[in-house]
């Protein structure tokens, strides 16, 4: 590649914000710890999901395409649910509420 370092696709950073919110949410749903989840993702270890759920000192990491196929696998959900609404609330809180994962909020 002459110079020029292969850099694998990523998902859009917008998508990859509520991934990260969304994974967060269904892990903790399922009683999994952060290690949990990284061995069933292959992970080497707990940091990286870590900062796949956009706690590690507020940076948010990126996702592959396949990173997200496997995450919706392992959760049993559909690759779009991770991305594009909040496996917690699923983009509709309580009337006047706003949710803590997503901050999605409906007016009263």
């Amino acid at each position: 590649m002459s110079g020029q370092e292969y850099k694998r696709p990523l998902i859009p950073h917008e998508q990859a914000v509520t991934a990260a919110a969304n994974i967060r949410a269904l892990r903790i749903a399922r009683g999994w710890t952060q290690t949990q989840l990284a061995g069933k993702m292959g992970w080497a270890n707990a940091s990286t999901v870590c900062a796949a759920e956009g706690r590690r000192d507020g940076r948010q990491r990126s996702f592959t395409p396949a990173e997200i196929s496997l995450l919706a696998d392992i959760f049993g959900v559909r690759p779009w649910e991770l991305t594009s609404r909040c496996a917690h609330c699923k983009g509709n809180p309580p009337v006047g509420y706003t949710c803590q994962t997503c901050g999605g909020s409906l007016p009263r």
